[in-house]
């Protein structure tokens, strides 16, 4: 498992403490479930008896090894620590009696989706994952549906996963379920792209970037410097690419490197203000500036 900051440990610690109390103390005490692999945890504890964070705990080790059959241990780096401390975490709160009751259903969904969205997004936005469906979206991505877009897979097991639910919820269980998903993927995105610095500087030096550059002109539609450089220890050369970017771009380069496995030395700057002719840039007739 790659090392974690003492500051990324709490702040994991605390993401699984607050999804934790969106599901044991909002949504279950409010008569709703929720969607994903907890769904269906929930689902298989309806028929067995057992309880679903034991059964999550099952799910979470099966996609762990999975994981590491299918992508390697570089993968499952980023999903091993999270895939045991939230279903302990979720173990906890669930004997810790606190019910959260709101008289309209609907309020209390919505409640749930803002809170489980803040504490998945702190996560998210670390680089870390749950590693749900979105892992297993990856797999199916690398070894099987290869032309098919990483979105489309995703939404096909939420819908597979909400059809499971069904044989044991009924409709407006389920239904709900679904309206507090879309609440909590809204509320995670606003905490992953919009919450701190909005503009990045971003330096990687790599020995080929081809790939990094493709990624930054055509997918994010950003412009980028190139630059040779020499490293001291090394004395080899190598290729420096700058870019500014919006925080959501950021994630995405972040993630593509990440993915796509190079080799490479990465260095973000949070920046104030750019100038510039993109849309995400300052102009240098802003009075306000």
């Amino acid at each position: 498992m790659k090392k974690i900051s003492f500051t990324a440990l709490v702040s994991m610690v605390l993401s699984c403490v607050i999804c934790s109390i969106a599901v044991n103390w909002v949504a279950l005490p409010n008569g709703f479930v929720v969607t994903g692999i907890t769904g269906l945890a929930m689902t298989a504890q309806a028929f067995t008896g057992i309880n679903y964070a034991l059964i999550y705990y099952g799910l979470m080790l099966l996609i762990l090894v999975l994981t590491f059959v299918m992508l390697g241990y570089r993968e499952v780096s980023n999903i091993l620590f999270l895939s045991f401390l939230y279903p302990l975490v979720l173990w906890v709160l669930n004997h810790w009696t606190v019910e959260i009751i709101l008289k309209e259903k609907l309020i209390a969904v919505m409640f749930f989706g803002v809170i489980y969205g803040v504490g998945a997004g702190i996560t998210y936005r670390l680089g870390y994952s749950y590693g749900g469906t979105d892992t297993l979206a990856k797999i199916l991505k690398t070894k099987v549906l290869k032309a098919v877009e990483l979105k489309h897979i995703l939404l096909a097991l939420d819908g597979i996963i909400m059809a499971v639910m069904l044989l044991r919820f009924s409709l407006d269980v389920v239904a709900y379920a679904l309206v507090g998903q879309i609440i909590y993927v809204n509320s995670m995105n606003y905490v992953i792209f919009n919450m701190g610095p909005k503009l990045y500087e971003i330096q990687i030096v790599c020995e080929n970037s081809k790939a990094i550059e493709s990624f930054v002109i055509h997918e994010i539609h950003k412009s980028a410097t190139l630059s040779q450089v020499t490293g001291s220890y090394s004395g080899q050369t190598k290729t420096q690419v700058d870019c500014v970017c919006n925080s959501r771009e950021y994630v995405q380069l972040r993630e593509f490197i990440r993915d796509q496995g190079v080799d490479c030395f990465i260095k973000v700057f949070p920046l104030t203000h750019v100038f510039g002719q993109n849309k995400d840039f300052h102009r240098l007739s802003d009075e306000n500036l």
